[in-house]
């Protein structure tokens, strides 16, 4: 009897030390980690007067005297750099261009962290009011997490076009972890405030793009609990059934960040007769800056111009 005892509380502390590793171990990497994050955003090269990322500005191109408006929305934690020169390509066929820069990004990880969905969505609507006003024809571009905002904006705002690009309804989740991404997330975010990713782990195939996307590197653990929450809003049922107006899907069948999968449920969801999946085969999660990019652009333009004539 007294052996057993012992053994049992052998284990026991065995136990609580191995629980006391690991909240100091979270406590270490988070102290860590906020004065990394301190020091990333001092280095970052910034506009004097704005305070936003160099490369990450919005931007305005193309005609005013026009009939016909483009709003494009990035992803999560991206900017609208990761468009690549799509919206120039689209001003240049006569379109007025838009390529919004989301709150919370372009700035400080530290202001994506408190930044709520219903900010994110206001922000694209408060897009939309002005150009809906003005322009006859008007399209909504969405990629990644700009997807998923561009699908709720889509539902709430009259648009003659829709194009989803890697739209995020779900988290790829590799064989390896077991449990899906956002389990994984909801369960450690609380934990761990701040997860790192390099340049070179950025999602596009093609090496000599990665430098040029600009994009945080550090990722605040509490952003990625409030876009889960939006990816489903925006797969709800409720939210695709009044999605009518003619719709382009643009996903690569590898994508390592947003689900393909959940892309289709979506797709073959919406309720209108015109839409069109187009499946890339080589390029990640960033299309607009790999393998395919020229496919891409080639489809969105032509999008755009049956948008154009119909």
């Amino acid at each position: 009897m007294q052996t057993t005892i012992q053994k049992r509380l052998v284990w026991s502390g065995f136990v609580l030390l191995l629980l006391l590793l690991f909240i100091g171990g979270i406590m270490f990497w988070n102290t860590i980690a906020d004065k990394r994050v301190r020091l990333y955003d001092e280095q970052i090269p910034r506009d004097p007067d704005t305070g936003i990322m160099k490369g990450a500005e919005p931007r305005t191109l193309g005609p005013e005297n026009t009939d016909k408006a483009i709003l494009f929305v990035h992803g999560f934690i991206g900017s609208p750099n990761n468009y690549c020169d799509l919206p120039d390509r689209v001003a240049a066929k006569g379109w007025h261009v838009r390529v919004m820069l989301l709150p919370g990004h372009g700035t400080t990880p530290r202001e994506f962290e408190t930044t709520t969905a219903d900010q994110l969505k206001l922000a694209v609507l408060d897009e939309l009011a002005p150009l809906r006003e003005k322009y006859k024809t008007l399209v909504l571009v969405g990629h990644s997490m700009g997807g998923a905002l561009s699908t709720v904006a889509a539902s709430e705002v009259k648009l003659e076009g829709l194009i989803l690009a890697a739209p995020y309804y779900r988290i790829t989740s590799p064989w390896y972890l077991m449990l899906p991404a956002e389990t994984l997330i909801n369960t450690f975010s609380p934990l761990v405030r701040w997860v790192y990713r390099t340049q070179d782990m950025l999602p596009v195939n093609r090496p000599e793009a990665k430098p040029e996307i600009v994009s945080y590197n550090w990722v605040p653990s509490a952003a990625g609990r409030m876009a889960i929450g939006l990816a489903a809003q925006a797969r709800d049922p409720k939210v695709l059934k009044k999605i009518t107006m003619p719709t382009l899907l643009l996903h690569s069948r590898i994508d390592t960040v947003t689900d393909p999968k959940a892309s289709l449920m979506v797709y073959d969801q919406l309720p209108t007769r015109e839409k069109r999946a187009v499946w890339l085969k080589t390029s990640d999660h960033i299309i607009f800056w790999d393998y395919e990019r020229d496919q891409v652009a080639d489809e969105v333009l032509a999008f755009l111009d049956m948008i154009r004539r119909s």
